[in-house]
Order: structure tokens, then C-alpha cells, then sequence
């Protein structure tokens, strides 16, 4: 009988996952459209839409997709400039209210739906992230302990509140203790990918003439290790909202320094180089949205004809090499040419005091762009560059110079955005000394953000340190006008 029982469990399966529908209906108050973005190769995804759905007449719209055990989709509704992510579950039923003001949730876990909502998508939590910054910042000045860092960051951010709410949903309202636990690992994925983020930078050594001292810099590694090892790399993550930035980080931190695998075409994969570390299955979810991000903001990070081959030869099955096979053309060889008034800063340039002995510089007054090619605001800004020239065409011996923070592995997204972009005028990518010196003498203690646009004087003397932006172009005028009539 023993016998009998113990071969039986073997043959009866322990569990068994079969996929069933979720269904999400959408009740707008006016005519709109829905984007529906659903995982590709497993990942979750926010650049490649699977549908676009049309009410009209404040007719309800429904998508329905199959779900095996969770998946978070996200959805664009550009008429409310609004978006949102939704967790999903096997035959969950969840009714999605889009009105003017707000987004509300009815159905399967409608207090967790718009937990998430309210608390992480509807805003970015600026505030508690800026106190989270502040307990760096004082650090850089000596006046705070590296081990007291990560306890006060969780204090001032907020994270225990969150993760303690969360927990108690199953018992205070209508949510599953499933949907419960994704949550927490998304959560506990955003707050630490952030947190991260600043423990690397604080490794980086580009802060404030800041030393690391050695034994703060073998402690920071230990507290990055232990929020690693707390929730462990693996495909599943990669299905999360946090993942991307959360996995980056991973990869940065253990993979840098070792370079690019061996094999492997080092430009093919520009910075994300590190995700072949990864385990192979979870490749081409990585490598596949980084290709998206630089099509759609011409990163120039990667070579997309070699990566186009790479993903036709590793993954011909994947959701990810159709369509980078449907949306990467063949690219010539051929490197278009910088512009005749695309002139290069070929001086080595420590503070902003040297930019006066620049020969093609001397007697100018310099207004500074000072950006990045991976900001998209200061991308955003270069729409508004001709009226800017157009401005300082009015003043005597005034020009243009952009400024890049871009780290030297990015040198090839800089010259790619110079070029398309049409960007006339002096360029200079900064090294960490001039970063220093624009830190000092610029932002002194403030954070160091970007776009930001200075003007110096032919003595280089500091003007103004920080001029309206482009796109508020009749103010640039006016504070211009009062400096340099």
C-alpha cells in the first residue's frame, strides 16, 4: 500500500498552471483612445503599443488577454494625458473610469489597483525622494555617518509605510494576498532602484570633491550586495514596472568593470553590454527594450544592424526580433559628417574661467547649453534653438556653446544627437574637473540638474546662472536684453 501511494505521487501533478482570460473594460466621459502596451518576450513594456482601442460616443472599450499567473500592463489614454498600470490576474474582471480630473478602478483587487495608481503612477513621489537626497547630500558634507545612510533613507522615503500598508490590504479590504505580494516586490524594486542609484553615484567619485574614504566605499558595496541579494535577479522581475532600472543597476554593479563578455561585439551592445551576464533567457527582454528606447530617442547607443543579426541568429523566435526586424532598416556604413558650424572645443578644459582663452572663443560672450544626450527635456529643448539664435544674432560677439555631461561611453549618443538635432555651434563634451567647477560655481549647493543655461562674459565672468529656458523664449529675451543692452 505504501508502494501504491508512493508511485501515485509521482504521477498526480502537485500544481498546475493553466492560462486563463483577464479582461479590462475602459468607461471614459468623452471620446478617447487607449494604448495597450502587454509584455514582450516576458518583460514588462511601455514602448511598443499591442493595441489601440477607440471609444466613441462615451461607448465602453474592452481588451482581453490571456494571463498565466500575473502581468502588469501599462495603458496611455492621450486625450486625459494620463496613463496607468494595471496588475492582472487569471479571469480577474477589472473596469477602468476615466474622467477629467481623475482614473478609478472597480472589480478584482480594486483597492490595490488604485493604491498603485494613486501612489506611484499618478505621481512620482518628488517630495520624499528629495528628502532621500538630502540624506546623501549629507553625507557629501561630512555631516552624516555612511551607516546611518540607508535606515534615515527609509525613514524620510517612506518605504516601511508603504510596504506595511500594503501587507495589510488582504485583511482590510477586498485583495488577494497574490496581488499583495507582486505589489510589495514592485514597490520594494522602485524604492531601492533609486536608492541604488545614489549609493553608485556616490562610488562614481563625481561628487563635490568628495573622497570616498576606503572603508565607506567597501561598506556602501555591502549594503548595495544586501538589497541585491534580498530580491534576487530573475525572469520573473523582468515582468515588473521597476525592473529596468533595477536590473541595470544589478548588472552595472557586478559587471561593469569586467567589460564586454568575450565573443561578443562590444559596439553592438554600447552600455548594455552588462545584460549578457544575464541568463540567456532573459536576454532579449533586456536587449529588446533597450533597441526600443534608442528608436525611439535616437540614442545612437547600439548598433541596431549588428544587434538586428545578433537577435535573428540567438532568439529567431522572439516577440522582440519581429519587430526589430519590422522596425530596424539596414544602415549604411557611412557616418554622416558633422556640419561646418558644428565646431569642436579641442582644449582640454578644467573650470569655466579657461573657456575665455579658447581661441575660436576670445571676446565672446557664451551662452552655455548645458545638457545631456540621455535628458529628454533638454532634448525637448533644441526644438526652440532657432528662435535662441535668432535672439543672440541681436547682440555683438554672442555665441552658442553646448556643454554635455555625457560620460565618455556615451561620446557616440552625443555626436549621434549633434547631428540630428542640427546643433550650430561650439560644442565641448565636460570633463568630471569642469563638472566640478560648474558644480562650485553654479549650483554651489543645489543638486546638479540639467537642462540649465548659462551666460559668461568675453573676461569670463558668470552673467547669469541660470537663464529662462528656450521654450520660454520672450522672457530669455527680456533677462538678455537687460544684461547685454
Amino acid at each position: 500500500m505504501r508502494s501504491f501511494y508512493f508511485i501515485l505521487f509521482w504521477f498526480i501533478p502537485i500544481t498546475t498552471v493553466f492560462a486563463q482570460n483577464a479582461i479590462v473594460t475602459f468607461t471614459p466621459d468623452k471620446d478617447c483612445e487607449v494604448f495597450i502596451y502587454k509584455p514582450i518576450d516576458g518583460g514588462y513594456n511601455e514602448k511598443v503599443s499591442d493595441i489601440r482601442l477607440v471609444s466613441t460616443n462615451i461607448q465602453p472599450v474592452s481588451y482581453e488577454i490571456e494571463v498565466s499567473s500575473f502581468m502588469f500592463i501599462f495603458c496611455q489614454f492621450p486625450q486625459y494625458q494620463k496613463s496607468c498600470n494595471i496588475l492582472l490576474f487569471p479571469n480577474d474582471s477589472i473596469k477602468v473610469h476615466l474622467s477629467t480630473d481623475d482614473i478609478t478602478f472597480q472589480g478584482n483587487n480594486q483597492v490595490g489597483q488604485q493604491y498603485l495608481y494613486e501612489n506611484f503612477d499618478k505621481y512620482p513621489d518628488l517630495d520624499n525622494y528629495i528628502k532621500m537626497q538630502d540624506v546623501f547630500t549629507e553625507y557629501i558634507d561630512n555631516k552624516r555617518d555612511i551607516h546611518t545612510v540607508l535606515p534615515t533613507v527609509d525613514e524620510r522615503r517612506g518605504v516601511s509605510n508603504h510596504i506595511s500598508t500594503i501587507e495589510a490590504l488582504p485583511l482590510k479590504a477586498n485583495v488577494t494576498t497574490e496581488f499583495a505580494n507582486v505589489l510589495k516586490t514592485e514597490i520594494h524594486m522602485f524604492f531601492n532602484s533609486d536608492i541604488i542609484a545614489l549609493f553608485l553615484q556616490l562610488l562614481s567619485k563625481h561628487q563635490r570633491n568628495k573622497v570616498i574614504p576606503p572603508n565607506d566605499s567597501i561598506a556602501i558595496r555591502k549594503q548595495v550586495d544586501s538589497i541585491f541579494k534580498a530580491i534576487p535577479i530573475s525572469h520573473e522581475l523582468l515582468g515588473y514596472p521597476a525592473r529596468i532600472l533595477y536590473v541595470s543597476k544589478y548588472s552595472d554593479f557586478y559587471y561593469r568593470d569586467q567589460g564586454c563578455p568575450e565573443g561578443y561585439d562590444p559596439d553592438t551592445f554600447g552600455p548594455y553590454m552588462t545584460y549578457l551576464y544575464a541568463p540567456k533567457k532573459m536576454q532579449s527582454a533586456l536587449l529588446g527594450n533597450a533597441c526600443m528606447v534608442q528608436l525611439k530617442y535616437d540614442t545612437g547607443e547600439m548598433n541596431l544592424s549588428k544587434l538586428k543579426k545578433f537577435f535573428n541568429e540567438e532568439f529567431p523566435d522572439s516577440e522582440y526580433t519581429a519587430i526589430i526586424n519590422e522596425k530596424v532598416k539596414e544602415e549604411n556604413d557611412s557616418v554622416d559628417e558633422f556640419s561646418a558650424d558644428q565646431i569642436f572645443i579641442k582644449e582640454k578644459i578644467d573650470s569655466l574661467s579657461q573657456l575665455k582663452d579658447v581661441e575660436e572663443l576670445k571676446g565672446k560672450y557664451l551662452y552655455i547649453d548645458l545638457w545631456a544626450s540621455w535628458c529628454m527635456p533638454c532634448r525637448a529643448e533644441f526644438s526652440h534653438k532657432d528662435k535662441v539664435e535668432e535672439i543672440l544674432s541681436t547682440y555683438k560677439d554672442a555665441v552658442t556653446l553646448y556643454v554635455s555631461i555625457d560620460l565618455k561611453n556615451q561620446e557616440k549618443a552625443w555626436n549621434n544627437c549633434i547631428k540630428s538635432y542640427k546643433l550650430a555651434g561650439f560644442h565641448l563634451r565636460a570633463s568630471s574637473n569642469l563638472q566640478q567647477d560648474i558644480q562650485k560655481k553654479v549650483y554651489g549647493t543645489d543638486n546638479y540638474e540639467i537642462p540649465r543655461y548659462i551666460l559668461i562674459s568675453p573676461t569670463g565672468e558668470i552673467l547669469h546662472k541660470d537663464l529662462p529656458r528656450p521654450s520660454n523664449y520672450p522672457e530669455l529675451k527680456e533677462v538678455l536684453d537687460g544684461i547685454m543692452k
